[in-house]
This record gives structure tokens, C-alpha cells and sequence, in this order.
């Protein structure tokens, strides 16, 4: 009898699974080693004296890989039409949390090329970041590094010059490397990329095709389109037509109030222009002809930019959503469920290409890419650092649980700057001073916070129940502690001599010594405080 497409399909899974068990029963490498992703003794240190250090580093992962890289890039190098190296086309939105797309379960929002995209490729599900802030965030998933070891952990440092990042090994490589939209990551990064054109989100996807239209012809390329949206201020005016703050949800760390739902609904408008700017350059591409060949990412570089989300360690602050791209690679239609880290996102394209790298610390999780049911990773590790406000905060999750240290615990939690100055936070203010927030939304306003939490993610998703003295997760709760104390030994994250100064009132105000901010907010023409 004649066997069925799907039936051969059942087969090969079948094959492919029995392939991986053999792979791990003989002790085959895992194939971060075989594609040199990082297999030299580690000597990731502190910012204060990395920066002069040659880089070297090792998997600090805590499980075992499924497939060797030379399985799965002969297969996609085979797969590719032109058998040439793929274009690489990352969008990074700017404070874009994981729930608020159509493709992730949120039916109030309108996001139709993204969730097109999601469709036509693959959609994670548990994929974070190693930090909640904009630059650190965007330096660590370049780098494929931990903040504290790029040199670059807090807002606004720029990433020194002895950092190599994905764009250094690209154009060192042949491939055409332009960013478009929001830079903030310091003058010596710039030296490694062809084009950088700095610009608002309107415009940005105007700028992108001029660079696009006028890149080398004869190269690859790699296109970082980093849109300013759904950063605050928000305005009125940016879609049309808007959202309805009625039909938006409201995530239970916030209060129900009217002006919270018209603040979401603003954010909700600027992920859906950002959305639009995201299929108007995908159609443009595909009239050029060059898709065929070309990895798309659509990922953020921090959770959204409201209280208790932005800064912070809960799913709220470091999950981001995460669709990949590559037709004919990358199954369509697919979830990833497992773990991933922003870092794993650059040695995994680097394998792909097939540079060799030395100083990357995520892991190359491609044979993820392919099948759906193969993890890479137990554990994710995030940290927060000085964001206007100082903290020195670690945590470790794993599919089901988080652990939470917070080194600072004598501060409050509080928020990032943009936020305190929101609709929201006068929402929160309001039903403050009436009694009507429940304990959850009142953790702002706690002057201090525990040494550790811990969350049952599967019991408490949004965590809002911290079980840290619960005898049942004992053995859970210790099992994290042991893996984020062997994580900071590994990765060498030692805390300051000296807390740095906060920059801001906890109103919302810079102090004198936060420059330029404190000069700007003398100036009423040019005042830092951002819109009701």
C-alpha cells in the first residue's frame, strides 16, 4: 500500500526523535560546541573590569541540547533555495509586552501583519529577556550576552568598544548591516554597522525602504528596524480609527480605572501602527524579491510601560513576544513552548550563517526553530539594574516556577520614571487615596520589599502570591536559589562597591546631579515631565 504524506510524516518525526535519543545515550556534544558558540572556560566578570578582558565564555545553561548544529544547519543550507547566506530582517518594538498581539490570545488589539506573520511562522510562547530595560535589554540580545557582562547594564550606558556583537561578526563577515529607528546604544557600537539612521516611529518605515532600496546589491544584508513604538509619551491621533479603552483588558496588578483604560488603549494604538510599519516593509521586500531567503524576528526589548511591568522581573517585565520567520525552514503555524533567551537569539544566527564566535553566552537553540517539541534550556536568568531609580535585582524561572532576590529589598519597588508621570499612575493615585486597590496593586507603595520571592507560575501566572515561606515548595524553592547562586558564581555578577544614586524623585522629578534631565526640567519650553 501506497504510504500517505502523513503517515511519512509521522515516520520522519519518529526517526528524528530516535536520531536525538542516540545523540544524547553515546554523549555526542551538544552542538553549541561543535558550531564554536562559546566552549572555552568562562571569564564573563563584573562591568567594573570586564571591559579591558579578552572575550571568552561557556554555557551557562543548565540542560543538554537535542541535536548537534551539524545536523540542523546542513539541513536548512540544503532547504535554501539559492544556497546562499539568508538576509536578516529583526524588529525590535520598544516596551511591546508579550500579551498584547492578536497571534498571543488578545482579541482587543488589532495587529493583523504580526499575526499574519505568527501564521506563517513560528510563534514562542515562553521566550525572555535577561532584562527589563531598553538599552541593556537591546546590548545583551546583540551581544548575546548578560547585562553585567557587557559593560552596558544600566540605562543608557553605551556598550563599550571591546564588546563584539552580532552586527561586528555580520559585517566582519560580508553582510550589510544598517539599524533604522531608536539608537541608544552608544558611538563605539556604531563603528560596526554600515548604516545608522536615527528617526521617529512615523517616518520609520520610510527611512527603512530608502536604506533598503540603497543597500549593496552583491551583500547580504542585516536590517535592526527599531521602532520607538509603543514607547511613552502617547498622544491622541496615532491610529484611526483608535481603540476602545472600554474593550481593553486589564491586567490584575492594575487597577480598573478610566483612565488606566485609556492609557492601554493609546499604548494599544501605537503596537498597531507599529504593526502596520511592520507589513508595508514586508510587502516592499517581497515586490524586491528577496524573502525567499530572509529571516524575519519581531521581538521587544522590555514588557510594557506601566506600573508593575517595565523594570520589573515578573513575566510582566522580561517575557516578549517572539515570532520567527524563514520559509521552508521554519515550520508554519508552529508554537514553541520552551524556554528561550533573548541572548540564545545571535550565536543561533551565527550558526545558521556559519560564523564561528567566542564570546557569546546563549545558546544556539536552531534545531528549536525546526521542531516545535525540542527544548534547549531548564532555566532562564534575568537581572535589573540602575533605571532611573538604583536596584540590584536577580531571578531564575523555570517553566513552572520563579525565584526573585531582591538585593535591595530596603527600597520599594516603585516604576520606571515614564510610567509615574502617566494617566495610569494618576489612575492608581486616585484609587490609592479611596482604599480601592487590592493588596496585589498596593505593592508599589510598600516602602520596602522581601529579600526573595517565589511564584507558582502554573497556580499564579500573573504573580501575585509570593510563596517564598510555603513548606510545600521547599525543595522547588531551593532548587531555584541553588541555581541562581551558581549562575552569578559562573557569570562572575558581583554587586557594586556603592549603590549609584537614584536620578529622580520618587514624584517623578530629576535631582540636580541627573544630567541633562535636571537641566531640562528647569525649562518650562522643555520640560522632562511627560503628558496626563
Amino acid at each position: 500500500m501506497m504510504e500517505t504524506q502523513g503517515q511519512f510524516n509521522n515516520r520522519m518525526l519518529g526517526l528524528s526523535g530516535l536520531l536525538a535519543a542516540i545523540l544524547v545515550l553515546t554523549n555526542v556534544p551538544a552542538w553549541g560546541a561543535v558550531s564554536g558558540t562559546g566552549t572555552s572556560t568562562n571569564t564573563g566578570t563584573s562591568s567594573s573590569s570586564y571591559q579591558n578582558q579578552s572575550q571568552t565564555s561557556t554555557n551557562t545553561n543548565t540542560s543538554t541540547n537535542r541535536f548537534p548544529s551539524s545536523f540542523d544547519s546542513a539541513y536548512f543550507r540544503k532547504r535554501s533555495r539559492t544556497n546562499s547566506r539568508p538576509n536578516v530582517v529583526l524588529f525590535m518594538a520598544d516596551d511591546h509586552g508579550a500579551n498584547d498581539l492578536g497571534c498571543y490570545g488578545n482579541d482587543a488589539i488589532r495587529t493583523p501583519n504580526l499575526d499574519q506573520l505568527a501564521r506563517e511562522g513560528m510563534r514562542f510562547t515562553n521566550a525572555f529577556l535577561t532584562t527589563s530595560s531598553c538599552s541593556p535589554s537591546r546590548a545583551s540580545i546583540l551581544t548575546g550576552r548578560y547585562p553585567h557582562n557587557t559593560g552596558a547594564e544600566d540605562l543608557h550606558q553605551p556598550l563599550p568598544s571591546s564588546q563584539k556583537s552580532l552586527a561586528y561578526y555580520l559585517e566582519q563577515n560580508g553582510y550589510y548591516c544598517a539599524s533604522v529607528g531608536k539608537w541608544n546604544l552608544g558611538e563605539a557600537e556604531k563603528t560596526n554597522w554600515d548604516t545608522v539612521v536615527e528617526c521617529s516611529a512615523g517616518v520609520m518605515a520610510d527611512e527603512t525602504l530608502k536604506v533598503f532600496d540603497n543597500r549593496p546589491q552583491d551583500e547580504p544584508f542585516f536590517l535592526w528596524i527599531a521602532s520607538k513604538d509603543p514607547h511613552r509619551p502617547y498622544q491622541e491621533g496615532t491610529l484611526t480609527p483608535p481603540h476602545d479603552p472600554d474593550n481593553v483588558p486589564v491586567p490584575p496588578y492594575l487597577p480598573e480605572h478610566p483612565a488606566i483604560q485609556r492609557d492601554l488603549a493609546l499604548y494599544y494604538d501605537e503596537i498597531s501602527r507599529f504593526d502596520a510599519k511592520v507589513g508595508l516593509i514586508r510587502k516592499e521586500m517581497a515586490s524586491a524579491g528577496v524573502l525567499d531567503n530572509t529571516i524575519i524576528i519581531y521581538m521587544s526589548d522590555n514588557g510594557m510601560p506601566f506600573p508593575r511591568a517595565k523594570t520589573t522581573l515578573y513575566d510582566s517585565g522580561i517575557r516578549t513576544p517572539l515570532i520567527v520567520w524563514w520559509p521552508g525552514r521554519v515550520p508554519a503555524g508552529s508554537v514553541q513552548r520552551h524556554l528561550v533567551s533573548s541572548i540564545d537569539i545571535a550565536p543561533t544566527l551565527l550558526s545558521i550563517i556559519g560564523i564561528q564566535q567566542t564570546t557569546m553566552q546563549g545558546k544556539n537553540i536552531l534545531p528549536m526553530w525546526r521542531y516545535p517539541h525540542v527544548s534547549a534550556r531548564n532555566a532562564v536568568f534575568a537581572e535589573a539594574n540602575w533605571h532611573g531609580y538604583e536596584k540590584f535585582t536577580r531571578a531564575v524561572r523555570t517553566e513552572r516556577f520563579k525565584l526573585i532576590r531582591n538585593y535591595y529589598w530596603d527600597t520599594p519597588l516603585w516604576n520606571s520614571v515614564d510610567s509615574i508621570d502617566s494617566r495610569t499612575w494618576r489612575g492608581m493615585l486616585e484609587m490609592k487615596s479611596s482604599g480601592q486597590l487590592t493588596k496585589a496593586q498596593s505593592k508599589l507603595f510598600r516602602p520596602k520589599r522581601p529579600f526573595e520571592e517565589f511564584y507558582d507560575l502554573e497556580q499564579d501566572p500573573n504573580e501575585l502570591r509570593n510563596r517564598i515561606h510555603q513548606d510545600k515548595y521547599r525543595r522547588k524553592r531551593n532548587h531555584l536559589r541553588t541555581l541562581l547562586d551558581n549562575w552569578r558564581i559562573r557569570t562572575q555578577d558581583q554587586m557594586p562597591k556603592q549603590r549609584r544614586r537614584d536620578g529622580w524623585t520618587r514624584e517623578g522629578v530629576p535631582l540636580r546631579h541627573n544630567q541633562p534631565s535636571y537641566n531640562r526640567y528647569l525649562h518650562p519650553a522643555e520640560t522632562n515631565k511627560f503628558v496626563w
